[in-house]
């Protein structure tokens, strides 16, 4: 589903996919699975630098509100707040 609506896929080491014979695919099936999905669907394939930016493999972050921030999202609530941009009235 997600190839075909255009995002990014992934599989891993921590998904149980099983093949038709009803054996536990590897990383590697698994992999080579969806490289053969997504061709057969006509979208390219990321090479492992690709992945690794896509994913931000190996960037780290001093903390979890510098995480956010850095990758565009919401920063964490204050204690006290109910949401981002309100602060908690008693």
């Amino acid at each position: 589903m997600t190839i075909a609506m255009g995002l990014h896929a992934r599989v891993g080491i921590e998904d149980n996919l099983w093949s038709k014979k009803g054996e536990r695919m590897t990383s590697v099936q698994q992999v080579e699975q969806m490289v053969r999905t997504a061709r057969e669907l006509h979208h390219e394939v990321a090479s492992g630098s690709q992945a690794r930016s896509v994913y931000r493999i190996s960037e780290h972050y001093t903390s979890a509100d510098e995480t956010l921030a850095r990758l565009g999202w919401a920063p964490n609530r204050k204690p006290g707040m109910r949401d981002t941009t309100l602060p908690l009235v008693a």
